[in-house]
C-alpha cells in the first residue's frame, strides 16, 4: 500500500521476482507468471499528474503451492477505471495500450483496423508524444505481442481485439444533431465516416441504432433536443467503457486458463497472496473514481490498524504482560460515514441511484442534510457541487458531477443486444458472458445475488473478506517526492506520509513489543 507513484507496481514485481526465485520450481510456469505483467500493465495502466504508470485497477495475485514449489496461480482484477476510457484530465492520457498501438502497427495494419492519425481521436484527447516517446511506445507494443502469443492468445483473437479497440477510439468521434422535422437524433454528417469505421471493427450497422424519437426519451420542453443529444452521447460512451472493460477481464480470464494448476484435487495446496491496489488520490478535480479508491485505501488501513494495534495489543492483555496501551488514529468513523447501513454515503448513493427522478444535486442536497455536524463530512464551497471527505491521508474535495451515472453502471439492453449478434465471434461473446463482482469474465455464470449491490462496493467486499482470512504482511510504499524525480527525498512529505500511515506508532510497538515470536517447540530445542 501507499500513495499514488510511491512505487507499489514495482514492489510487487520484485516481490514476485524473489519468490519465484526462493522456490525453484516449474521454471516455465514461473517465466509465464512474470511475464503476464506487461500485458496487466498496457491494458490497465496509464499516465496520471501523480505517477507515468499508474494502475487503474487493483489486482491480487495468488500463488499456489506444494511442497515449496508453485503449482500454477490465479489473478482477480477489482475496479478498473473504465471512466478512463471516455475522459481524462488535463495532464493524464487514456490507457497506455491504444498508444502503444498507435506506435507499433505497420501502415497496412493501421489501414486495415481503420485507424488515422492519432491527434484526431476525442478520447486520446488529441494528445499523442515525442518521437522518443513513441519509439519507446513502440517497444512496448511488441512486449504486448510478445505476451499475447505467450498467454496463448490466437492469432485471429488478437485481431478482434484490436479491431474492438480501434471501434471503441472511432466511436468517440461520432456526434449528434436534432432533426427539427419530427423531434428525433441521428449522428451528424460530419462524423458519419468515424460512425461507418466504428461499425466496420466491430462489424455491426450501427447507424439506426443512434436514431432517437425525442418525444418517447425527454420531457415535453423546449431543451429536450440537448437531451436527446445528451442521452445519445451517454450510450456512446457507455458502450465504450463497457466494450474496454470486457475486454480487460476476457484477458484477465485467458491468464487464469494458462496459470492454472494441474493437479490432482484432493492435493491441498499452500497459498501466498500478493496484493497491489491503486494508492490514495488526492486530484485539483476528484470524482466517483477516486472516491472508491480512497475507500478501498481506507478499508486497507483500517485493516493495517486491526491487526498492527488492536490484535497485538489484545495478546499482551490476554498473557498479562506489563503494558501501556498505544494508541492510534483509529478512521472507523470515515468508514461508518461511508459505509453504515442504512445511512451511510454509499447508501444514500444507492438509494439515489435507484430513483430514476434523482440527480446529482439531489444526492448533494441529501448528503449534507443527513451529515450535517459529522467531523469528517464538509458541504461542498461556491459553485462547485460537490463534498468533502476527511480521510485517514487528508481532506479530499469530491466533485460530484456523474455520480449516480457512474454508481448504476447499466448499458441499455438494445445496445447489448446489438453486440450479442455481432458477427465478430469475440465481441458476441463478450457480451454473452456474465463479469463477476471481482471483474473476472465468465461466459454464461448464472449465479444470482439475493439482494443487488452495485458491483463495485461488491468487488471491495470480496477483496476485504479475502484478507481478513489471510495471515498479512504489510509493505508500505513511501513516496520521496512529488515531482517524479529519482534521488530525491522531499522529508515534510515522508514524514507526512509515515505519520497518517501509522508507521510511528508501529515502530513504537515493535520496540517495546515483543516482535520475535518463538513456538514452544523452538524454544525448548534450543
Amino acid at each position: 500500500s501507499g500513495e499514488s507513484g510511491a512505487g507499489k507496481t514495482e514492489s510487487a514485481k520484485l516481490l514476485l521476482q524473489h519468490i519465484m526465485n526462493l522456490c525453484k520450481g516449474n521454471s516455465q510456469l514461473e517465466q509465464q507468471i512474470l511475464q503476464v505483467n506487461p500485458l496487466l500493465e498496457a491494458f490497465g495502466n496509464a499516465q496520471t499528474v501523480m505517477n507515468d504508470n499508474s494502475s487503474r485497477f487493483g489486482k491480487y495475485l495468488q500463488l499456489r503451492f506444494q511442497k515449496n514449489t508453485v503449482q500454477g496461480a490465479k489473478l482477480s482484477e477489482y475496479l478498473l477505471e473504465k471512466s478512463r476510457v471516455v475522459q481524462q484530465d488535463t495532464g493524464e492520457r487514456n490507457f497506455h495500450i491504444f498508444y502503444y498501438m498507435f506506435a507499433g502497427l505497420s501502415s497496412e495494419e493501421k489501414e486495415m483496423y481503420g485507424l488515422l492519425d492519432p491527434s484526431l481521436y476525442r478520447y486520446i484527447s488529441g494528445q499523442y508524444g515525442t518521437q522518443e516517446v513513441v519509439q519507446r511506445w513502440k517497444h512496448k507494443y511488441q512486449e504486448v505481442c510478445n505476451a499475447l502469443d505467450m498467454v496463448g492468445f490466437q492469432e485471429q483473437e488478437q485481431v478482434d481485439m484490436q479491431a474492438i479497440l480501434s471501434g471503441v477510439l472511432s466511436l468517440g468521434n461520432v456526434t449528434f444533431v436534432s432533426e427539427e422535422s419530427n423531434g428525433s437524433v441521428k449522428v451528424s454528417e460530419s462524423s458519419q465516416g468515424w460512425l461507418k469505421a466504428a461499425a466496420v471493427s466491430h462489424m455491426h450497422s450501427l447507424k439506426k441504432h443512434y436514431r432517437y424519437d425525442a418525444s418517447s426519451h425527454c420531457p415535453p420542453w423546449s431543451p429536450s433536443v440537448s437531451c436527446c443529444c445528451s442521452l445519445c452521447t451517454d450510450a456512446r460512451d457507455s458502450v465504450a467503457k463497457v466494450a474496454y472493460s470486457r475486454v480487460f477481464g476476457w484477458i484477465v480470464c485467458k491468464i487464469n486458463e494458462l496459470l492454472a494448476e494441474n493437479v490432482d484435487p484432493e492435493v491441498e495446496l499452500r497459498e501466498i497472496g500478493i496484493l497491489d491496489i491503486f494508492g490514495f488520490e488526492n486530484f485539483a478535480v476528484n470524482r466517483f473514481e477516486q472516491l472508491c479508491i480512497n475507500l478501498a485505501n481506507e478499508q486497507l488501513q483500517h485493516f493495517f490498524n486491526h491487526h498492527i494495534f488492536q490484535l497485538e495489543q489484545a495478546a499482551y492483555k490476554e498473557e498479562e504482560l506489563p503494558w501501556e496501551t498505544i494508541p492510534f488514529n483509529n478512521n472507523e468513523p470515515v468508514l461508518n460515514l461511508l459505509l453504515a447501513k442504512p445511512l451511510g454515503l454509499l447508501s444514500l448513493l444507492d438509494e439515489q441511484s435507484a430513483f430514476p427522478q434523482a440527480t446529482d444535486k439531489t444526492f448533494v442536497d441529501k448528503l449534507n442534510r443527513s451529515f450535517k455536524g459529522n467531523l469528517y463530512f464538509q458541504p461542498g464551497r461556491g459553485h462547485v457541487l460537490g463534498f468533502s471527505i476527511v480521510h485517514y491521508a487528508g481532506k479530499v474535495q469530491y466533485t460530484a458531477g456523474g455520480f449516480l451515472e457512474k454508481n448504476r453502471d447499466t448499458l441499455p439492453a438494445s445496445i447489448r443486444g446489438l453486440f450479442i449478434n455481432s458477427v465478430t465471434p469475440l465481441l458476441s461473446m463478450l457480451f454473452t458472458g456474465k463479469v463477476l463482482h471481482t471483474g473476472l469474465l465468465r461466459v454464461l455464470y448464472l449465479a444470482r445475488m439475493s439482494v443487488f449491490v452495485y458491483p463495485h462496493q461488491h468487488s471491495l467486499m470480496v477483496l476485504m473478506e479475502r484478507m481478513y482470512s489471510a495471515n498479512p504482511h504489510f509493505v508500505r510504499c513511501i513516496k520521496p517526492n512529488s515531482k517524479k524525480e529519482p534521488g530525491v527525498l522531499d522529508r515534510q512529505l515522508v514524514l507526512q506520509q509515515l505519520r497518517y500511515n501509522g508507521l510511528l506508532e508501529t515502530v513504537r510497538i515493535r520496540r517495546d513489543g515483543f516482535s520475535w515470536r518463538p513456538s514452544f517447540e523452538e524454544f525448548v530445542e534450543r
